[in-house]
């Protein structure tokens, strides 16, 4: 599977459903973190539920999605980069495993 076939298919669910959980935990709605993630209510659901997004993220991803969480909050325009940085470095410790 090429890199980017990882990225959208694997690595993006988990780290939006590490975003809804953590987005959760700071009291926002599920209608909410659809707006803010710019996605499904149905799909908020599914990530919660475990329904979407099979692969683990560490403790060190985590703590990065902990401080994301915040940044999409509060609308800063440095979550697209943020997102990217993260998804490079789950693609590229997911593709060690693989080789």
């Amino acid at each position: 599977m090429m890199e980017c076939e990882i990225s959208s298919r694997k690595v993006l669910p988990a780290i939006r459903k590490e975003l809804v959980i953590e987005l959760m935990s700071l009291n926002k709605k599920q209608s909410e973190i659809a707006k803010l993630l710019d996605v499904t209510p149905a799909a908020i659901n599914q990530y919660f539920k475990g329904k979407r997004a099979k692969v683990k993220l560490n403790s060190d991803e985590k703590k990065i999605i902990k401080i994301l969480a915040k940044t999409i909050m509060n609308k800063d325009e440095e979550e697209t980069k943020q997102i990217c940085s993260l998804c490079k470095k789950v693609t590229s410790r997911l593709n060690k495993k693989i080789d």
